[in-house]
């Protein structure tokens, strides 16, 4: 099966008949919410041939690929052929297992299916959170994991088949990864207990208990799981940040007495309160965007072959790396430019300025970057964008 940009749905058409306002509002990290099906409505995502395909011709084991039954994990030699210097699936261990009840798991499909990737990438604009996609096959009436919940917001889309899903309510409200809770009691009453149609949507909030079971037919589902930035997550940021203040690194008074203990602690809550102060939401929130892997995007033989197919406006751009460029001003030199790993592009300030607001989590097209330059700082940019592709610091779409 195959499809382009218009195969993606948005987040938008995935919540409705609400609006993404309501579904934040209402839903988004507090309550379970289900979607009626509609059958073919995400078979352009992928099928069962492209499936087919990426076993056949990527060397995909575990973890990326594992085969799970009733909770428990399939022994990688069970189905992995070790025979030799090359390791490869073998493709009649596999079926034999999903025969028996296994359900397949593959990890992190939106690396290997473009449109699948481009579906994760509209799910971090929407969300502003981490997001990866998983795909799940199982054939027959064995459930894969067992009851259990999820440290992380996923969003359920059944692209073929059907599947039974049992969902409860939360034991702890927000449980982070690790932690040990308890499970649902045996009478608890299920938020959800039913066959899940083809084309249906789940959404379950982080620490929800549930469990999905094939209905003896063909079923495939994918799973976006979704990572938003957590107050555990910030105050790990401020404690990167307060290794530059010397008081946090002094010794505590212990054993100098109590009041010499008090009169320390005084100290550090008045520097805590300058330090949260000092670094606001949206400073974290910008640098929790810069440390999304950007999505790697190959234009050969164009760059590699060292010829320059010039940059047009519908050219789309993006970091190579986890952080965006930054402007930079070297006070020795008096030079203006841009600093990316370690290396110095010099650049006028203009352009700079330009260059420092690509993203990481998100394409942008070069007339918009461009935008407000004339044309001389327009070629200067050009040139700068590919000395920065040559050197593997941006990826480059041409939009041939």
């Amino acid at each position: 099966m195959t499809g382009g940009e218009a195969a993606v749905p948005s987040f938008a058409a995935l919540v409705a008949p609400l609006s993404v306002e309501e579904f934040v509002a209402r839903y988004w990290n507090r309550e379970f919410r289900a979607w009626p099906g509609r059958a073919g409505r995400f078979a352009a995502l992928i099928g069962w041939d492209e499936i087919n395909h990426i076993l056949a011709t990527q060397r995909i084991e575990p973890p990326r690929l594992q085969l799970v039954k009733t909770g428990k994990t399939v022994a990688a030699d069970n189905f992995i052929d070790m025979s030799g210097p090359n390791r490869r699936i073998d493709a009649g261990a596999v079926t034999a297992q999903l025969a028996q009840g296994a359900t397949m798991v593959l990890s992190f499909v939106d690396e290997m299916v473009p449109r699948i990737g481009a579906l994760a990438d509209r799910m971090v604009e929407a969300l502003g959170a981490r997001c990866n996609v998983n795909l799940y096959a199982g054939w027959r009436a064995d459930h894969g994991f067992d009851l259990h919940w999820d440290h992380h917001d996923v969003i359920i889309l059944q692209v073929a088949g059907r599947k039974h899903w049992r969902v409860e309510r939360p034991t702890r409200d927000h449980p982070a990864r690790g932690e040990i809770v308890p499970p649902p009691g045996a009478d608890d009453v299920p938020v959800f207990d039913a066959i899940v149609e083809e084309g249906a949507i789940l959404y379950i909030p982080r620490g929800w208990w549930h469990v999905a079971t094939p209905v003896e037919e063909p079923s495939l589902h994918l799973t976006i799981a979704l990572s938003p930035p957590t107050g555990q997550d910030y105050l790990r940021w401020l404690v990167d940040k307060a290794v530059a203040e010397p008081l946090f690194r002094r010794d505590w008074p212990a054993a100098n007495g109590a009041e010499a203990s008090a009169g320390f602690w005084r100290e550090l809550g008045d520097a805590m309160a300058a330090l949260h102060a000092a670094h606001p939401p949206e400073a974290f929130l910008a640098e929790q965007r810069a440390e999304r892997s950007a999505r790697p995007v190959f234009t050969l033989p164009h760059f590699a072959a060292g010829k320059m197919a010039r940059i047009g406006g519908g050219s789309r751009l993006r970091p190579a790396s986890k952080r965006g460029f930054a402007a930079v001003h070297d006070a020795v030199s008096g030079d203006h430019g841009i600093e990316a790993g370690g290396r110095l592009f010099p650049c006028s300030t203009a352009v700079g300025a330009a260059v420092g607001r690509l993203s990481s989590d998100r394409d942008v097209p070069f007339d918009a970057l461009a935008m407000g330059l004339d044309d001389g700082a327009r070629r200067e940019l050009e040139q700068l964008l590919i000395r920065l592709n040559a050197a593997g610091f941006l990826f480059v779409d041409l939009g041939r």
